[in-house]
């Protein structure tokens, strides 16, 4: 009884490991491109694009290197976060950040 005890424990805590990584490749970065792109005055909706897209592309190298090469690993967090790490470089009055319309 002890057993499957310690082995219901385990499993939840595996699955509840494997969601919190998925927030934090998907739904972190999407949240802090949308909040930044709305504080610098930039496209929301082309920099949650961005953002969607480096997460999937994140999770996508996540699951070949979890396959492949753990090293792999320490690269789908700076790829889930590209679209984020793009808006602290882009400088505010950059074309490529676009400019939110006055609907907005």
């Amino acid at each position: 009884m002890i057993d499957l005890l310690a082995a219901a424990a385990a499993f939840t805590a595996v699955i509840a490991l494997g969601l919190a990584a998925l927030a934090l490749l998907t739904l972190v970065p999407f949240v802090l491109a949308l909040r930044r792109a709305e504080q610098r005055g930039f496209d929301p909706a082309r920099w949650g694009a961005v953002a969607l897209l480096g997460s999937v592309l994140g999770v996508g190298l996540a699951l070949v290197a979890l396959r492949s090469s753990p090293v792999l690993l320490l690269l789908a967090v700076p790829l889930a976060f590209a679209g984020v790490l793009a808006l602290l470089v882009l400088p505010v009055d950059s074309g490529v950040g676009g400019r939110a319309g006055r609907h907005q």
